[in-house]
């Protein structure tokens, strides 16, 4: 889990580059593309998880910080 933790925060990096700081976008439009492209990368896989209360404060921190 921490490996796809990690992914997700490699991608969340970029997309927050390209994404987040441009002004012509929506936050709709924004928010849009965290869930389309972000969540799907984090959540793979997790119908094996076991969620913990650290799991999901760590799958919940990334939406709140975009």
């Amino acid at each position: 889990m921490d490996t796809r933790i990690g992914k997700a925060n490699a991608v969340l990096c970029e997309l927050y580059r390209s994404v987040a700081t441009r002004r012509e976008l929506s936050n709709t439009a924004k928010l849009s593309v965290f869930e389309s492209i972000f969540l799907p990368i984090l959540t793979y896989g997790h119908e094996s998880w076991v969620m913990t209360e650290r799991i999901l404060t760590q799958v919940q921190a990334p939406k709140m910080g975009f």
